[in-house]
């Protein structure tokens, strides 16, 4: 019989062992980059590794053994270093606990620095989890980054004996294979996952087995990766990548796995080696195998000054400035891709507005124009970096005119509001001032929410904004803005809600009208930045909602007016709205000028009126919707009176319907004025019918484009791929006078240059072949052998301050921005050379011009698309049809050749060619209403930009057929289609 000291001896003996494991297992759990967590069956921690503890729970300071997991969610879930997007903070942690009782597949979460982790859950048989967090950001980030490291990581608990039970356990809970080797580079321990999984046959794998003798077992049976020149180059790389573990290894297994194995040295000299299925990103493989190298070894040199305290700043600045290069370029392409839509938008309006326009024609070019001006105001604003890096808006102080400022707003909602029958109306009392300082995009910005939201939640009545004078001083003013409607209202409960950013009144799935829930949180904040703040509460009676901010303003010198004539005073006119809100603004408007207004609210209220009147009314001012009896119909009944025939008559509604011209036409009714009207055209409109004073011609752009005293032409070169650019610019040079020539790209603007003289290039950016940074650098390195300075002006969609500093730095003189405006092109190709040495032009840098992004296009987007829209086409440019057969024809000759580049660039496997050609093609196929081939070239030019081409050839097919059918209905003549608008009242 052992005696005691001897079973002493041996337990002790046992018990050393069985540390000694436990040690080597929780070494190697720490040793691996991903976090680690063991809970037991109370759901109390157990075990976690320091990778969790500082990297991935978000609350280091409070993790601690025997800590509950609910109570590490609820810390970080408090504390805002999860985000939990739309979800309320009680739903989003019942949620996860609920996932955390009954875990299933792996499942990713974001936290709020922007760090996003793949976490994989399982339970152990006692009834603990175990849990693995992996950081995917890089996955995330640049589509699939490819370093799936899943850490298996274990702490054991008191006794050593049991610690290495559980832990082992652990891993046999994971999906990811493990193995563990000894510093003889033989197997101690591995999971079930490991054999069955990652080794093929798993019979090969044996406890104490050396590394290279499974590697040869693995070649005997032919089973070596792909790619070798035989077993033995394999087998050579693969202990050298062992034996020296410089980041993941991959390769692809005979029967097509692809595998990833992440290893690490452990204290002792042994290894840690985590296998795991990484098939499905094999695709992308190709194009990240240099990236993934060159991350490596940033990883382990970020690791090693992890570890040294005095460079953790530089580090957390380095990663700064390469996400500070990343936005750069993202907001620079997304400049490219919003603002070049934009230029067509706005270049032809603005050679719209220099034909021969109707009146109502020329309004609707005008909000064409004030429309785009916003939306162009905005995009600036979003997209200037500098600003959204420091984390803050600056609002401009500039003089603008009040009036005409809120009402071209609201008349951008008038038609929004008409179709559904409300009344928009405008209330500034004469004494608020007229001429401000400030920021009229921003005052536009919180306008337009507030008034969109009460036209969306008001399904009958009326919205009206209404101003007040709260304060005044020698320079400054404080006004008084309420925004009410006759809609739905809003719960008390939850009006502090809506201003806080995703927060909606009604959250509800059920909801009628949708929305982000970000807008009136950012015009809360505007508000804020204009020295006021935005209330909430019920409409008059209860009704609706009322919306109140104030705003303080500097004032602006006014413009010296013109003498308002003296026939106006004393002269009555006839006001007649069903609307007493709009009854009140006109009167006080009237009122103001001198004017005798008699206001009613229908059709038979004014004939009454006007037969208690003995003397005839020279003016009626008639709403044309109302009631009963609506404006058309009075005008009649007023034109057949036998005192009141011959008065003048105005016209103010909310839209314009077929048929309305010619009906003014026939009653002699003047002018027709869009609600809410603005006081500067009523002003001009009531003048006019009185006879008062001449009519005022309302400043046009053309004005404001006035030739100066020394305007002589230019010869300019144009150097522009983009059809619609083209057409664009040269017609508004054209048309003030210069000579201009054309260059596609900047070659052949440089061969132009060397044979012919000119005074200004207009030097597009981003072009085929060569672009225009290129070609700046070139002609100014010629300029320094030849002497002489020609002035460039670079035209790019691109507007962060960063472009504007790269063309610059290439030797370009000025910068016009797309879309560009007449007034602007005219000044940079009219300003005098600044003469410019070329050798003080900054050094040209040599990053290249980055990529446009393409939004993805689903794959069966052109299925349901028309092959011609002809008429939405010809609605797109205001009906002209000379136009749109224009466009036709340079469709039809720029089509073969972007065929021919289509096919070469696919067979060629040319992605970066093919992207910009199919690009083009989408474009011209969508002016001219070709929308089912414009979807099938997004299509292709989305496939390009991702670099895959295998279905490029398939939709290259598919792309010819769509040009079959529309080829027979491009030869038809225009004249036999039908016509989209057969009302022969429609004004034209």
């Amino acid at each position: 019989m052992m005696t005691i000291e001897a079973r002493l001896a041996a337990a002790e003996a046992a018990r050393a062992e069985a540390q000694a494991a436990y040690r080597q297992l929780a070494e190697a759990i720490e040793s691996i980059s991903e976090g680690f967590t063991l809970y037991d069956a109370d759901d109390r921690l157990v075990l976690c590794n320091r990778r969790f503890r500082d990297d991935f729970s978000g609350a280091a300071e409070v993790v601690e053994p025997g800590m509950r997991f609910e109570t590490l969610i609820r810390t970080v879930v408090g504390s805002g270093l999860i985000d939990i997007g739309d979800n309320e903070p009680e739903a989003w942690i019942a949620a996860r606990l609920a996932r955390r009782r009954d875990p299933g597949a792996s499942f990713t979460y974001r936290r709020t620095d922007g760090k996003q982790l793949r976490v994989s859950e399982r339970r152990t048989r006692g009834g603990g989890v175990v849990a693995i967090y992996t950081d995917i950001t890089e996955f995330e980030a640049q589509r699939a980054h490819l370093e799936a490291l899943v850490t298996l990581t274990e702490e054991a608990q008191a006794r050593a004996e049991a610690a290495r039970d559980q832990l082992t356990e652990a891993l046999e809970s994971i999906a990811e294979g493990f193995a563990l080797y000894d510093a003889d580079d033989r197997l101690v321990l591995y999971n079930s996952r490991f054999k069955e999984h990652f080794v093929t046959p798993g019979d090969l794998v044996q406890e104490g087995m050396a590394f290279e003798a499974l590697l040869r077992a693995v070649a005997e049976r032919g089973l070596m990766p792909r790619g070798f020149a035989s077993a033995e180059a394999w087998i050579r790389e693969r202990l050298a990548q062992h034996h020296d573990p410089r980041g993941p290894y991959q390769f692809v297994r005979s029967d097509g796995l692809c595998i990833q194995v992440s290893e690490h040295r452990t204290g002792d000299g042994g290894y840690v080696a985590v296998y795991s299925d990484i098939t499905e990103l094999e695709q992308h493989r190709h194009r990240l195998e240099e990236r993934v190298a060159e991350r490596t070894a940033e990883l382990e040199e970020a690791a090693r000054a992890l570890r040294r305290s005095q460079t953790e700043l530089r580090r957390a600045r380095d990663e700064a400035q390469r996400a500070s290069l990343a936005k750069s370029e993202f907001l620079a392409n997304m400049s490219h891709e919003i603002r070049t839509p934009m230029n067509g938008v706005i270049g032809v309006a603005e050679l719209l507005e220099r034909t021969e326009l109707t009146p109502q024609q020329a309004e609707y070019v005008a909000l064409i124009q004030t429309s785009a001006d916003t939306l162009l105001g905005l995009i600036n604003e979003i997209l200037d970096f500098s600003k959204i890096e420091a984390g803050r808006l600056e609002l401009e102080a500039r003089p603008f005119p009040l009036r005409d400022t809120l009402a071209d707003t609201l008349q951008t909602l008038a038609l929004r509001a008409d179709e559904k029958g409300l009344e928009l109306a405008v209330h500034i009392p004469p004494e608020v001032p007229d001429q401000l300082l400030g920021d009229p995009l921003r005052l536009r910005q919180v306008v337009v929410n507030l008034v969109g939201n009460a036209i969306k939640f008001t399904p009958q009545g009326e919205v009206v904004v209404d101003l007040s004078l709260e304060a005044r001083e020698a320079q400054r003013v404080r006004l008084g803005f309420e925004v009410r409607d006759t809609g739905i209202g809003i719960p008390e409960a939850q009006r502090q809600q809506i201003f806080e950013a995703f927060g909606q009144a009604d959250t509800s799935t059920t909801r009628v009208n949708g929305g982000t829930g970000l807008g009136l949180s950012i015009a809360a904040q505007l508000v804020a930045m204009m020295g006021g703040e935005i209330r909430v509460d019920s409409g008059p009676d209860g009704r609706g909602s009322r919306f109140t901010f104030g705003a303080d303003f500097g004032l602006a010198e006014a413009p010296a007016a013109a003498p308002r004539s003296r026939l106006l005073e004393d002269q009555r006119v006839l006001v007649v709205d069903d609307n007493q809100t709009n009854r009140r603004i006109l009167e006080e408007i009237l009122t103001s000028w001198g004017m005798r207004p008699r206001v009613v609210d229908g059709g038979e209220a004014a004939l009454a009126a006007l037969d208690e009147v003995a003397e005839p009314l020279p003016l009626a001012l008639l709403d044309v919707m109302m009631p009963g009896m609506d404006g058309f119909t009075l005008a009649e009944r007023l034109r057949a009176h036998p005192r009141h025939g011959d008065m003048a008559l105005l016209m103010l509604s909310s839209g314009s319907r077929a048929g309305d011209a010619s009906r003014r036409q026939r009653l002699g009714i003047g002018r027709l004025l869009m609600k809410p009207v603005k006081q500067s055209e009523l002003l001009e409109a009531v003048s006019e019918a009185l006879g008062a004073e001449p009519r005022l011609a309302t400043p046009t752009r053309a004005d404001a484009e006035a030739r100066p005293a020394d305007w002589r032409p230019r010869r300019v070169l144009l150097v522009e791929d983009g059809v619609t650019n083209q057409r664009v610019a040269i017609d508004l040079l054209s048309q003030r006078g210069h000579h201009v020539e054309l260059a596609t790209q900047g070659a052949e603007a440089l061969a132009a240059l060397a044979e012919r003289e000119f005074e200004v290039v207009l030097m597009d950016v981003h072009m085929p072949v060569m672009d225009g940074l290129t070609a700046t650098r070139a002609l100014r390195e010629r300029e320094r052998r030849r002497g002489g300075h020609l002035t460039v002006v670079a035209m790019t969609a691109s507007a962060t301050r960063e472009d504007r500093q790269r063309c610059l730095a290439a030797g370009m003189d000025d910068y016009v921005t797309k879309p560009f405006r007449a007034a602007e092109l005219y000044r940079a190709v009219e300003a005098p050379p600044r003469g410019v040495a070329v050798d003080e032009a900054p050094p040209a840098p040599l990053e290249p011009t980055p990529p446009e992004p393409t939004p993805p296009a689903p794959a069966d987007q052109a299925a349901g698309e028309p092959v011609r829209d002809r008429a939405g086409a010809l609605a797109n440019l205001e009906g002209k049809e000379a136009l749109l057969e224009e466009m036709e024809a340079l469709f039809r000759g720029e089509c073969p050749a972007l065929m021919a580049e289509v096919e070469a660039a696919i067979a060629g496997g040319d992605g970066v060619t093919l992207r910009r050609a199919a690009h083009t093609l989408k474009g011209s196929a969508l002016v001219i209403g070709a929308r089912a081939l414009g979807a099938t070239a997004l299509r292709l030019e989305t496939l390009a930009r991702g670099g895959e081409l295998a279905e490029a050839p398939a939709l290259l097919a598919e792309l010819k057929a769509r040009l079959d059918e529309l080829a027979p209905l491009l030869a038809a003549d225009p004249d036999s289609a039908p016509d989209p608008d057969p009302d022969p009242d429609k004004e034209p």
